[in-house]
């Protein structure tokens, strides 16, 4: 017999549970999420989840402060852990793009965020580090850094099963149907569920299960290798989170001796399947990223060579922003997918704001049709100061 759902969160990365939770406060006992396998076990498993708030559009970074809010008080919001350090943020910028950094801070601290210009000398005072050479600014937040992002995704769901929610682990969907412009059924591996309200967070896996009621999303899954580099004996402990537009990396502590890297704008060609996740890093990208952070911070030159790393993943849209709406067409979908590298750092704010159109209210930090599904087909694509994938 089927099972009714008032709503019914399909995925349970950060997204999902997020989504699951802020409609717990709501709707409690009316929420059902499922998850294929277990709670944070796919794209967010392998993310680096680095908590910034330097965005080039107003509606992104409110949801980015928003989302920031959350993390820094997330045991009293929340409840349980999300593993957040406060190491601090720079993104390093060269010339030709200095103004357009310059506008960015202008407009995050209008909105309130924390940070500033600092050029290359202060940089150095910051981070004694890092070589300065070819950097013409850089945007500094204090306050942010990274957090754990299976736990958070943990902490979510079980915040949201404390408040009544239904948690269903290893239960895969394998098909939606649509009749009538409604969502009437959802099949499982082991079931069938008739939601009130169907919302996919399945990042990676979305045009799967789109492909099963006849649609085709407007997104790509891009390969993201992360290396993990071990820092020589004099650059240990903590460093900030440093982005480096020029040279096309960002890289993050963990531990006192660990450092993982990863690139800011994975090429086209590095189109993967859903399934790639967790595989090992290249021996090729490895050496790549090895010789870009060398160049930026010479004390990895002495870094011992054990190419060692992860595959992670990237749900993109043509404009690396994501889809987050009901659909024009099936009444009672909601989309939450297309997250381009964007997903963990945002994902209170996106839980927030699916609530929101699920209740049929407007979203907090953007117009219900800023992240609309048809936006490309429509000539309506986000445009960003950068034109750089995950900093956009």
């Amino acid at each position: 017999m089927a099972e009714r759902a008032e709503f019914l969160v399909v995925g349970g990365g950060s997204t999902g549970t997020a989504i699951a939770y802020y409609l717990s406060l709501v709707a409690g006992k009316g929420v059902v999420l499922l998850e294929a396998n277990k709670i944070g076990s796919g794209q967010t498993g392998y993310s680096t989840a680095i908590i910034r708030l330097h965005y080039s559009t107003p509606e992104v970074a409110r949801m980015a402060l928003e989302s920031y809010r959350v993390f820094d008080r997330f045991e009293d919001l929340v409840g349980g852990s999300c593993g957040f350090r406060r190491v601090g943020f720079f993104l390093a910028v060269p010339e030709k793009l200095k103004d357009g950094l310059e506008r960015n801070v202008s407009m995050l601290r209008s909105l309130g965020v924390e940070t500033w210009v600092v050029v290359p000398e202060e940089l150095k005072d910051l981070m004694p580090w890092v070589d300065v050479k070819g950097i013409a600014a850089a945007a500094y937040e204090p306050g942010s850094g990274f957090a754990e992002p299976t736990e958070t995704a943990l902490s979510f769901a079980k915040a949201a099963a404390e408040n009544g929610v239904r948690v269903v682990e290893g239960e895969k969907v394998t098909k939606v149907v649509v009749e009538g412009g409604e969502v009437r059924r959802v099949l499982t591996e082991k079931g069938e569920y008739v939601p009130g309200t169907l919302i996919l967070a399945t990042g990676v896996w979305t045009q799967q299960l789109a492909s099963t009621f006849g649609r085709t999303v407007p997104m790509k899954v891009l390969r993201e290798e992360i290396g993990v580099f071990t820092r020589p004996d004099d650059f240990r402990g903590e460093h900030p989170v440093f982005a480096d537009l020029g040279s096309d990396f960002y890289m993050r502590p963990h531990g006192d001796a660990e450092t993982y890297v990863g690139s800011i704008e994975p090429p086209p060609t590095a189109l993967a399947s859903p399934d790639e996740g967790g595989r090992p890093i290249s021996r090729e990208t490895y050496l790549a990223y090895h010789e870009r952070i060398s160049r930026r911070f010479p004390a990895f030159e002495r870094s011992p060579y054990q190419p060692k790393g992860w595959t992670g993943l990237y749900d993109v849209t043509p404009d690396w922003h994501p889809v987050i709406c009901r659909d024009p067409e099936v009444s009672n979908l909601i989309w939450a997918f297309g997250l381009s590298g964007h997903g963990f750092k945002l994902a209170p704010a996106i839980g927030m704001s699916v609530r929101d159109l699920a209740l049929g209210k407007r979203p907090e930090f953007f117009e219900p049709d800023h992240f609309s599904i048809d936006r490309f087909e429509k000539g309506r694509s986000i445009s960003t100061t950068y034109g750089i994938g995950v900093v956009s």
